[in-house]
């Protein structure tokens, strides 16, 4: 769920907002906002992730309002009633730009927009980091620190070059969270890092002081994936 505030001096177009976020389960409204200049405190003291930002108001244009962000910003939908201010409000980098009087089918439009780009950077970020119980403490890992996933029974070893960690898991699942286009799979217990092959001798790749072995069953697709002439 988005938390979503409205700033605008005109109680009509806040409660025509506010009616349509209360129409989308996806957002919270948590606060609304006449001046823009109280917005800006609670902002840096609050959980925002989505604000919907007129354009004329008589304290503070919503383009000064946005200069007094910091670059990290919630996403903004503007909203006005003059068109023609859409090429500059771009230039700010704003998630999207409403024309009053709004209609709930372009609202809802803007709205999808910016939920795709949440749900892209959440993908995003899910593809670059892990998180792993180490003790009591609970680390991120870039997944490309990790080299190598060696099985032992019912628990896995993460290798990267400066430690090891234990987890309680699967290779199939393991498989599934790190980029076959990064990893491979070369013997039903291991998995490795493709930059981080050395060299192979004799169906072992040499990792460090240790050999990785290459399964039989596995073979064929590792050295047609390493492109071996």
């Amino acid at each position: 769920m988005m938390k979503c505030i409205i700033i605008d001096d005109d109680k009509i177009a806040r409660d025509i907002l506010e009616n349509f976020i209360s129409k989308h389960p996806e957002l919270e409204l948590i606060k609304q906002f006449e001046n823009p200049t109280d917005a800006i405190a609670f902002i840096k003291n609050n959980e925002v992730d989505l604000i919907f930002l007129d354009v004329e108001m008589p304290q503070m244009t919503g383009i000064e309002f946005i200069a007094c962000l910091d670059d990290n910003h919630p996403r903004i939908i503007l909203t006005t009633s003059y068109p023609e201010f859409a090429v500059e409000a771009f230039k700010y980098n704003v998630s999207g730009y409403l024309v009053k009087p709004i209609k709930f089918d372009l609202f809802s439009s803007a709205l999808k927009k910016v939920l795709n780009l949440k749900e892209n950077k959440t993908k995003a970020f899910k593809e670059k980091v892990l998180f792993i119980k180490d003790g009591k403490t609970i680390v991120k890992i870039n997944k490309t620190d990790i080299k190598l996933i060696e099985c032992i029974g019912d628990y896995l070893t993460l290798h990267s070059k400066e430690k090891k960690y234990i987890v309680h898991s699967t290779m199939k699942a393991m498989e599934n969270r790190f980029s076959t286009n990064d990893y491979i799979r070369v013997h039903r217990s291991f998995i490795i890092q493709i930059d981080a092959i050395e060299d192979i001798e004799d169906d072992s790749i040499a990792f460090g002081k240790n050999l990785v072995p290459i399964g039989k069953t596995y073979k064929s697709a590792v050295y047609k994936r390493l492109n071996i002439i």
